[in-house]
């Protein structure tokens, strides 16, 4: 393995669950000599991509990374990569596409795309999508993490219409069916003759940073239809996490979209 190599190698061992490691476990987690490691580490030191915490005497990210996290960000900004994607998938599903970022009671539009027809599902930018009745909130809400799901289902929950379900032991069966098939569908639950499938995607935290929903009018979406609207999804989903981290995420329940 070449010294580039290794030292990439050895920076992915850090994550939110191991912010600081300690030299022995780093040699252990990349399979190298503790001598190499700290050869390593040194030289990734001196360039700030790596610092010693002088009080645990363990090793964490540098302020480097911090440069170059806003010139990414700057050349590929969250905004920017999801309207992409929205462009993207409107174009192949033909259907109105929105990308919803997490807020206090419910999903926020980050960027949408409607189809260049005339008959389409509007949106409003400026509304925002609850967690319990939404396609885009079942989505968010059954991907993450079990403290967050906890606490926003504490959320008083309004009924917008006469198909909105907002009792908890049905809405976690409508959870739990989510997460098993690996996307969610609502049908009428926010606005009667409209229906969306969701799916989530991850980027570095616990949660999902977001999700993309695609919303067509309920009569037209049967089974085929719901199974292809998912595999664009999840087309979508790989798409937009790899503009954002790199890299599909291996949380991200898009591999099992219905193919």
């Amino acid at each position: 393995m070449k010294t580039v190599d290794k030292a990439m190698f050895l920076l992915r061992q850090f994550s939110l669950e191991n912010l600081e490691i300690g030299l022995n476990d780093l040699a252990r987690a990349t399979d190298q000599d503790k001598a190499v490691t700290r050869r390593l580490l040194l030289s990734l030191i001196k360039h700030g991509f790596i610092e010693q915490n002088p009080e645990t005497r363990k090793y964490r990210l540098g302020h480097a990374f911090l440069s170059l996290a806003r010139l990414r960000e700057a050349t590929v900004p969250m905004v920017k990569a999801t309207q992409v994607v929205t462009q993207w998938l409107s174009a192949q599903a033909n259907e109105t596409v929105h990308v919803g970022i997490p807020g206090a009671v419910g999903l926020g539009t980050a960027s949408f795309t409607l189809p260049a027809r005339g008959n389409v599902i509007n949106l409003q930018p400026a509304e925002t999508y609850p967690y319990h009745s939404s396609s885009s909130g079942l989505a968010f809400l059954a991907f993450c993490s079990e403290d967050t799901r906890e606490r926003l289902l504490k959320l008083k929950r309004e009924k917008l219409t006469r198909f909105t379900v907002t009792d908890e032991a049905e809405l976690r069966e409508i959870l739990r069916e989510t997460r098993s098939r690996g996307f969610s569908c609502a049908r009428n639950t926010v606005e009667i003759g409209v229906a969306s499938v969701a799916m989530p995607f991850f980027t570095d935290g616990k949660d999902p940073a977001g999700t993309i929903a695609i919303a067509v009018p309920d009569l037209n979406l049967d089974a085929a239809r719901q199974a292809e609207l998912a595999a664009l999804l999840g087309a979508a989903i790989r798409q937009l996490e790899t503009a954002l981290t790199g890299a599909p995420s291996s949380r991200s329940p898009a591999s099992l979209a219905v193919q």
